[in-house]
């Protein structure tokens, strides 16, 4: 059954279809908000959080954008609303950090956005999130975060420019 049918299906009621659904973008949404969120548990209630605001309001979901688009639109606003802290605690910075300095070369991918993170706004960890993990548009990023296309493409170009000032993050790049 194709993303389409379930959403249709999931508009008239089907739980099954829309379960299906979660089942598709479950795993890709809680990357990005355990990126976003100080904890798992935070990660875990706004994930939640964003499947019953879809789900309740799944009949104004507009065909035009992809269902993924729509999805992470929800879950920016839900972190925005309830003011999900960005930054991890200091702590958590500082063990990842030390991981790094151990082996720089046997960094896993969740790591290098960890330390993406460090040097970025919030705003410009997100364009860089959703054009490399989620292999977004220009357009659908500007729809996601509510922001010109223009905005989007200076953006995601100057954050390349701000990392590629960082030779520890560029030697784990070129490790990758």
């Amino acid at each position: 059954m194709t993303e389409q049918q379930l959403i249709n299906q999931a508009k008239q009621g089907a739980t099954s279809s829309f379960s299906q659904l979660v089942a598709l973008y479950q795993a890709r949404l809680y990357s990005y908000l355990l990126a976003r969120c100080q904890n798992s548990y935070d990660a875990d209630d706004v994930l939640q959080e964003t499947f019953i605001s879809a789900f309740k309001y799944l009949k104004t979901y507009d065909a035009q954008w992809q269902f993924s688009t729509w999805l992470f639109t929800i879950a920016r606003r839900i972190l925005s609303k309830l003011k999900v802290v960005y930054h991890s605690t200091l702590d958590a910075i500082t063990g990842q950090q030390a991981a790094v300095e151990e082996n720089p070369f046997e960094v896993d991918r969740y790591n290098i956005w960890r330390l993406i993170k460090q040097d970025l706004t919030p705003s410009s960890y997100d364009v860089l999130w959703f054009f490399y993990a989620e292999q977004a548009s220009i357009k659908e990023i500007a729809h996601i975060m509510d922001q010109s296309e223009s905005w989007v493409k200076t953006n995601l170009h100057r954050s390349k420019m701000k990392l590629s000032n960082n030779s520890e993050l560029e030697l784990l790049l070129e490790a990758k």
